[in-house]
């Protein structure tokens, strides 16, 4: 039994058991302040009896202080932790030059080992990532933009007439009041950003890539896009999972 934790700039989710029949939790990123808080929250979704059933876990983290809370639980119960290692995987890094997110990594290797390259996948998160992976199984790098609720807290933050949008409904291109000129610019402009990306990165490439889609706002854009993909719902659990098998 694995245990896969995914520490995101918003959530912690968490999977229990094997790819293909296991249980999921989650729980708010910036309620993880101590072990304590981290052990509570896996007591009271796996039960307290999970550590002698672990044969390990897979984690992924973007917020290294988070990190090391959930680190130093699995050192107190001696489980064996695992984590993205980018010099001894399936792709090759080394052409990207700076820290790079361990989900956008752990994505990467799962789509390359699923779909053929070259590869962009873009993961619509907490930030939309574009990644691309070369036919030679080298990770090129990509872009980083704002998610789709992350640009509608900014611009709630940052003015004072626009109005708060708390939910997405159906995008409509030309948005004919304020709530859904917001609700336009967020997700049809995401879909503009993906298509942009894809046309301009194919051209670079030389070659028609495959494109995945994945991520936690992946679902309010899909229908929105205009070019061939493939829809990838659980690709970091894959990955997860997969540093495992």
């Amino acid at each position: 039994m694995i245990l896969c934790i995914d520490i995101g700039n918003s959530n912690v989710k968490c999977a229990l058991g094997e790819l293909s029949s296991h249980t999921t939790a989650s729980f708010e990123t910036e309620k993880i302040v101590c072990t304590s808080s981290f052990e509570g929250f896996i007591h009271k979704s796996f039960g307290s009896d999970v550590w002698r059933k672990l044969k390990g876990c897979s984690i992924s983290s973007v917020v290294p202080a988070k990190n090391e809370i959930v680190t130093q639980v699995m050192r107190e119960h001696n489980i064996t932790l695992k984590r993205l290692d980018r010099e001894n995987c399936a792709l090759d890094f080394s052409r990207y030059s700076s820290g790079l997110g361990e989900d956008r990594g752990i994505c990467c290797v799962a789509a390359s080992l699923k779909h053929p390259l070259p590869l962009i996948l873009i993961d619509f998160g907490t930030a939309t990532t574009v990644n691309v992976v070369s036919c030679d199984k080298v990770f090129l790098g990509g872009a980083i933009a704002a998610g789709v609720y992350t640009g509608l807290k900014a611009l709630m933050n940052r003015t004072a007439q626009l109005p708060p949008i708390s939910e997405i409904a159906d995008a409509k291109l030309i948005g004919e009041n304020t709530d859904e000129g917001l609700v336009s610019g967020a997700v049809i402009g995401a879909a503009c950003l993906a298509e942009g990306y894809v046309r301009r990165i194919s051209k670079e490439l030389g070659k028609e890539p495959t494109v995945v889609i994945t991520g936690g706002n992946a679902d309010k854009i899909l229908e929105h896009l205009s070019f061939e993909f493939v829809y990838e719902a659980q690709l970091l659990l894959e990955g997860l999972f997969g540093m495992w098998e």
